[in-house]
């Protein structure tokens, strides 16, 4: 059993030790973008997981049994942990550790009230991937330096922090706000950089 993945059409790079998701409309801005990371590449299999209660070891979840037998697979399972899986925390959740060793437990063993892990891998075989920070889209004619929003997928939006970048800034200044605004989403005016 392996944890499924949803494929994106974006670029994952490390900036600083951090991986990040990045999205551009423009191809020349996003090459350049692109240089000043490390190890990108695209597309990207994302996948999700849920701490351990206690441990906080990321659980990659593949399948979900209600108290009514009722079984959600694959991105469902994912779905149904976030809606429902602190109203029945006696139901049953299989899936794959960071090591890759299969388990099964009761969801209450899993700490539903801490924001999903996502990690991020080249190919569907790699597992589990680099866990990612946050995601990035590029947009031009933006009155800001970066701000928290971003066109990507409501799953992932929900789980790492997603960004607008201004493009029309010289990356050397906008880069290194980055981090700061991953660990405290946030407005960065323009009248913030020199």
């Amino acid at each position: 059993m392996f944890p499924s993945h949803e494929l994106l059409a974006v670029h994952c790079l490390q900036l600083d030790g951090l991986h990040y998701l990045v999205r551009a409309n423009n191809a020349e801005q996003l090459a350049t973008f692109i240089t000043r990371g490390q190890g990108a590449f695209t597309p990207v299999y994302s996948r999700y997981a849920f701490s351990q209660h206690a441990t906080l070891r990321p659980f990659f979840p593949a399948m979900v049994a209600d108290d009514w037998g009722k079984l959600s697979r694959g991105l469902d399972c994912i779905d149904w942990l976030t809606n429902f899986g602190l109203l029945y925390p006696r139901s049953d959740v299989v899936g794959l550790w960071y090591d890759g060793t299969e388990d099964q437990f009761v969801v209450k063993e899993l700490d539903l009230g801490l924001n999903l892990s996502v990690y991020a891998s080249a190919t569907e075989s790699e597992f589990p991937g680099q866990l990612l920070t946050a995601a990035i889209e590029l947009v031009e004619s933006a009155t800001f330096v970066l701000a928290p929003g971003g066109n990507f997928p409501a799953r992932l939006s929900s789980a790492i922090p997603t960004f607008q970048l201004n493009a029309a800034l010289p990356f050397s200044k906008t880069i290194p706000l980055i981090p700061q605004a991953a660990a405290n989403p946030h407005v960065i005016e323009l009248d913030s950089i020199n």
